[in-house]
């Protein structure tokens, strides 16, 4: 009569290392289906130069 609610031996909860494991598997997994879904364009825009070039400025002027 000593055993209560069907005297079950705890099992615990995982590690936290081998959770953050999974939870960083799972997010690099899912980032990479859905890349490979949408192949979005992650290059960035050419800047345009408003300013003249100094080098060009600073030289003699004869």
């Amino acid at each position: 009569m000593n055993k209560r609610f069907g005297g079950k031996i705890p099992t615990g909860t995982p590690s936290l290392a081998l959770s953050t494991i999974v939870v960083v598997a799972s997010l690099l997994g899912g980032a990479s289906i859905v890349h490979n879904l949408y192949k979005p364009d992650l290059r960035l825009p050419q800047m345009e130069n408003d300013e003249p070039d100094k080098k060009k400025e600073s030289g003699n002027k004869d």
